[in-house]
């Protein structure tokens, strides 16, 4: 959650057919209308932890490609969350419309309501066209049933539908990539921590920093790396040990040679 989406989606018809392919977008952003990027870290992996807080994101329906030659004034629809009335684009004609489409959306707060939609529905968006009249020609009187059976559609008929189970394995791959790459992060600010202390040949490093670290964004990651460094200086200066708090992190190297001093105080990498 919290993450930006751009995906080309298949274009179907009632029977299945494939009829084109549209681009859907979604972005989420920031109080002041600025896009979240991956560069703020605000990842969420469990949905449950948005209830109470804002959630506002852009929806964008650039255009769409390979529309059958046989519809016009094509334009996309869609109902967000409760309501009611359709959200919908610009009416365009051509194979190839370009709808330019964006609009924000919100829920302030985000309520339990909302996370179930989130979790249990999907946000559908229709393609609609009207038909271009085709001539009939003169001997043919088959019955509706049988004009449909060959294709024949009448006017203002949906002709793309966005894939609800596809959206959600894409929308689970990208979650699982965030994750591991969020995880990655941490893991490389610790080994930062380690190296520094070592740089600095303390033994120990602070809880509070770790804490920092596993608990923040990139930014306060950073933050907890160079605050650490300043620290073991200034304590250096004045001619005293760096001093931490009662639990501490030490490498795998210093907990073996001080297993009986740190157990009870420290915990190991791994």
């Amino acid at each position: 959650y919290l993450f930006e989406q751009e995906q080309t989606l298949t274009i179907t018809n009632y029977q299945g057919a494939q009829k084109g392919e549209l681009r859907v977008e979604y972005y989420p952003v920031k109080e002041d209308g600025s896009i979240i990027t991956e560069e703020d870290d605000i990842f969420v992996d469990d949905p449950d932890s948005l209830v109470g807080q804002p959630l506002r994101f852009i929806l964008k329906i650039p255009y769409a490609r390979g529309v059958p030659k046989r519809f016009e004034n094509v334009f996309c629809r869609y109902r967000y969350f409760l309501d009611t009335d359709y959200t919908t684009t610009g009416h365009v004609t051509g194979q190839n419309p370009e709808f330019n489409f964006s609009q924000s959306h919100s829920c302030v707060p985000v309520t339990d309501q909302f996370i179930d939609y989130l979790e249990k529905q999907s946000l559908v968006i229709e393609v609609v066209g009207t038909q271009i009249p085709v001539p009939v020609k003169p001997g043919d009187e088959r019955t509706t049933k049988q004009l449909m059976a060959s294709n024949f559609s009448v006017n203002q008929t949906p002709i793309a539908l966005m894939d609800p189970e596809k959206q959600m394995m894409m929308s689970e791959l990208e979650s699982t990539k965030r994750r591991a790459k969020k995880q990655q992060n941490k893991l490389i600010k610790v080994q930062e921590l380690i190296d520094a202390a070592k740089n600095e040949q303390s033994e120990t490093i602070s809880v509070v920093d770790l804490q920092r670290i596993l608990e923040s964004n990139a930014d306060s990651m950073g933050i907890a790396v160079a605050v650490f460094k300043m620290n073991v200086s200034k304590a250096k200066k004045e001619g005293h040990l760096f001093k931490t708090t009662a639990q501490a992190i030490k490498t795998n190297e210093e907990v073996k040679q001080h297993a009986d001093q740190t157990k009870s105080k420290a915990c190991t990498i791994l």
